[in-house]
């Protein structure tokens, strides 16, 4: 059985390849209590830019709220729930500054769920690309889903990850 981390690690690799296979085009995925939603495929970039240089390296394009030091338009996706209820939210992200240990974590961005923010900050945690626990959250079965950027400084999203089992 793999475990959390192994499965959330290949994830990535996992909707890349049904995207080029041309199974999924950039919507959101949802198996029995998951929802996978790549951030480059949502309704509505706003101000986010999509950006490909390091896909060598995870091998998918990204989000990036450059709004040199204003923040951007949020970014916006409709999605469609499994089921309404409580879900695990796991954000791919990074802190893109903290290789040189410099305070402040200035791609710092929320997630919005129907115009409501999740407790935690995203942007904030680890140099590299990781998955960010976002915590639980109560969605309805019709939800819109928003990257809400608060610096304007490089905030970076590959994806988002809703689960209803509460350990995983």
């Amino acid at each position: 059985m793999p475990t959390r981390r192994k499965f959330i690690a290949s994830s990535g690799a996992t909707a890349l390849s049904l995207l080029a296979s041309g199974r999924i085009q950039g919507a959101p995925r949802k198996d029995a209590g998951f929802l996978f939603l790549e951030a480059e495929g949502f309704d509505d970039l706003g101000g986010w830019e999509l950006d490909q240089q390091s896909m060598d390296q995870m091998g998918s394009p990204y989000l990036l709220a450059h709004g040199l030091g204003i923040p951007v338009m949020d970014a916006v996706a409709k999605v469609n729930f499994p089921a309404a209820g409580r879900y695990r939210l796991w954000v791919r992200t990074r802190d893109w500054v903290a290789p040189w240990k410099a305070p402040g974590a200035p791609g710092r961005f929320q997630v919005l769920i129907d115009g409501r923010a999740v407790e935690e900050t995203f942007g904030t945690k680890e140099a590299d690309w990781h998955w960010h626990d976002g915590g639980m959250v109560d969605v309805p079965a019709e939800a819109t889903i928003a990257l809400h950027d608060l610096t304007g400084f490089e905030g970076r999203c590959e994806a988002l990850l809703f689960c209803a089992d509460p350990g995983f």
